[in-house]
Formats: C-alpha cells, structure tokens, sequence
C-alpha cells in the first residue's frame, strides 16, 4: 500500500546549509534543484504554516527566472500538476501526494512527519514549455536529529506489497547510461482474491542515499510474461540507490522498497 500517509506535522527548514528549528508561524525555504540531469528554469519556494493540534500547512509556489509573477500553467504529468515525493532520512517512510491549487499558482498541503527525523521533499512539475522540474526541502519534526549522517544497507531487492511478491532482477547496474531495470511482480496464489494476469500500471522513484538526487520512471514495459515488466531508467551517477516501485492492480496501489548500486 502507500507509505505513511502525510496528514500533519511540525517542521524545520534549511537555513545557510544548516538545519533550524523553526519558531515562526510560517517557515520559508528556496528548492535546491535535484534532478542529475538538465538545470533549473524556475525558482521553486516552500512555506509551512503552524496550525491547531500541531498541524502544518505546506504551501508552494513556483515563478519563471527573473519574474515575480506566479507559474499558472503546467503540462498534467501522470494526470496531475504537481508531485510531492516524502522521504525520511533513514529511508524507510515513503509518500507520493499531491497538493491542491489554489488560484494564483499556489499549491497546499497539509503534511506529518515523525519527530526526531529529518524529511525530503521532492516536489516535481512540468511548467508549460519547460522540461520537467524538480526541487529538493529539508523538513524536519521537532529538534533537528542527533545523528545526522544516514547509513543505509544494500543491496535488497525483494520485497512484499499487499499479496504480491515483488523483486529486482539486478542488484547492481552501470552508472552514467541509460538503464533498462526488470521488475517481477506475482500474487500470492494463497491469497484471496482474484490474481490478475498483469498489474494496470507500474512507476518508480529513486533517490541517490548520498548525493540525494532524484530520478522518476513514469511507466513500465510489459514483457509479456507472467509477471515482468521493464522500466527504462535514465542515467544514474554512482552510489546506492533506494527505489520506491508503484503499481496498481486494478483495486489498489501498492509500494514495494528496493536498494541496487549504481556502479
């Protein structure tokens, strides 16, 4: 199923490179540009509101280079306007959400995180005449985290999603070249239900553990056989990598978590 689902929260923001506890109402923050491929072409800013019971708001914008005026026009990408992708920093929570618009240009969300952790938030968009744009927050829960650096172990790529048995077929692949990542996904035949033949459809994102860029697949290839499926990956720089892989079988989504090495 999906990762924790993302209601509330209290947060910090990066500030100078470092991390600060916010104690405004409202916490502001410019993304960090996060794809390892093309530059950025728009200026991308994040807020987050305090309000009752500990819940914040986030809220964001985007604007042209050199402009003050609100981005209002975006190409749907996978149906929606903008995508936000929540990672913890140990990397073991995981949402993909969308915020609502407003007018002017301006997104909300409202957001929860777990204290002590700090979070990433990718926020990815395709503004109307602009490849796809994506920006990197720092969010973070109550004090910032006694430890800062996060290990994490790999590779691992077998994993279990609602009544499907989910595995990479590579636990390495060469980095800086365009990729082809197989993906097996089989129901249990112990499980009720009806087992279909092929899942609707299958995405993934992926995010460098050290570096902290980000990459998206936005559908899969099927072989044909029972069950395996082809995600073309772009270019990927060297490190280990964690892969959220999405898929939906009709009735749900689920998400299955993988670690492979880009070498």
């Amino acid at each position: 199923m999906e990762g924790r689902a993302v209601l509330g929260v209290a947060v910090g923001a990066l500030c100078a490179m470092t991390f600060c506890v916010a104690r405004a109402a409202v916490v502001e923050q410019t993304g960090q540009y996060a794809l390892s491929t093309g530059k950025p072409q728009i200026v991308s800013r994040l807020s987050l509101t305090n309000g009752s019971f500990g819940t914040q708001t986030l809220s964001l914008v985007q604007y042209p280079l050199k402009s003050s005026a609100p981005v209002t026009r975006y190409a749907l990408t996978e149906g929606e306007t903008l995508h936000v992708v929540v990672v913890r920093d140990d990397f073991q929570a995981f949402s993909h959400l969308h915020p609502i618009a407003a007018r002017g240009g301006v997104f909300h969300l409202p957001v929860l995180l777990d204290r002590g952790h700090r979070y990433y938030a990718y926020v990815a968009s395709q503004p109307a005449g602009l490849p796809e744009q994506v920006f990197r927050y720092v969010l973070q829960s109550g004090p910032p985290p006694r430890n800062m650096t996060t290990s994490v172990k790999g590779p691992s790529v077998r994993a279990r999603a609602g009544p499907f048995d989910v595995s990479l077929d590579q636990r390495r692949l060469p980095a800086m070249r365009p990729q082809t990542i197989t993906v097996d996904i089989n129901r249990d035949p112990r499980s009720p239900g009806v087992s279909p033949y092929h899942v609707a459809w299958v995405r993934a994102f992926l995010v460098n553990t050290s570096s902290l860029s980000y990459a998206h697949i936005g559908g899969a290839v099927d072989k044909g056989i029972c069950c395996e499926y082809a995600l073309r990956a772009p270019p990927l720089s060297k490190g280990l990598y964690k892969m959220w892989l999405q898929f939906y079988d009709g009735t749900s989504i689920y998400t299955a978590p993988f670690t492979f090495a880009a070498q």
